[in-house]
């Protein structure tokens, strides 16, 4: 496909100016160019299944979340990455399929070899409620409120 040539020689050109300036370029070929084209709320797993476990693992997680994973979540599943295919490919995608992000941004997996995906009315309500909770909403709420109640809610939670 020639649009993907063009994203590989962009993927390229700046692996090597990342490489000269002795900067690590945090995503692999792979990765970058797995998720090129990508609707952002509709995510195909047949494209991945063919991945390896850490090239699914990136790319997916990736797709989700549009960010590299941290390195606590990366050693977890790295752990993991001794399991068959299969396996490994069935426990990640159960568990980013719960994850809030899913949820908040209503994506859809879909051609999922492995299972369905809840996609009902509970899933959208839990979409909703994660929105609610957002950190970022709850602190501007947060900084409306008197000085005393500021400081009691920082000792619960901080």
């Amino acid at each position: 496909m020639e649009s993907e040539k063009v994203y590989e020689k962009i993927y390229q050109i700046v692996a090597d100016s990342l490489k000269a300036a002795d900067r690590p370029f945090a995503y692999s070929r792979i990765t970058f160019l797995s998720n090129v084209g990508n609707h952002p709320q509709q995510i195909d797993i047949s494209k991945y299944t063919a991945l390896s476990n850490p090239d699914f693992f990136h790319s997916v997680y990736t797709a989700v979340y549009s960010r590299m994973p941290d390195q606590k979540t990366a050693d977890a599943w790295g752990r993991r990455f001794w399991m068959t295919q299969k396996e490994f490919q069935t426990a990640f995608l159960r568990e980013i399929t719960k994850s809030s992000a899913a949820a908040i941004n209503h994506i859809q997996f879909i051609n999922n070899p492995y299972f369905r995906q809840n996609t009902g009315i509970r899933y959208k309500t839990l979409g909703r409620l994660y929105r609610l909770t957002d950190k970022s909403s709850l602190r501007e709420l947060g900084k409306k409120l008197p000085a005393p109640i500021q400081k009691v809610i920082r000792k619960v939670f901080l």
